[in-house]
């Protein structure tokens, strides 16, 4: 069985997601960020989460510095702690706009 592709939101994941992103990465995940485009070919930001059924990519809020490299826009310590409690039901689409 295929398992199910989702894209989620860093401030959308309920909080057992969040404890398992950040075991997953402990020290942070900056180094592990995968630029993609969407249909409109504007860049976001991603990082891989797996469970036993689903396939997360994990958006990540980033801004374009003045030298045209791109920053994150959360701390990340922070963000992993809070209790949003949010549908997880998102089918995964290359093409998604959110």
């Amino acid at each position: 069985m295929e398992k199910k592709r989702v894209i989620k939101s860093l401030e959308n994941l309920d909080p057992t997601l969040k404890t398992l992103l950040k075991k997953k990465y402990p020290d942070g995940f900056e180094s592990n960020l995968m630029r993609l485009t969407n249909a409109k070919n504007e860049p976001f930001f991603v990082v891989p989460l797996e469970t036993d059924d689903t396939t997360y990519l994990v958006k990540i809020a980033v801004t374009k510095n003045s030298e045209g490299e791109y920053d994150l826009e959360v701390d990340e310590e922070d963000n992993m702690d809070d209790d949003d409690d949010l549908d997880v039901g998102d089918d995964y689409d290359p093409d998604f706009e959110g």
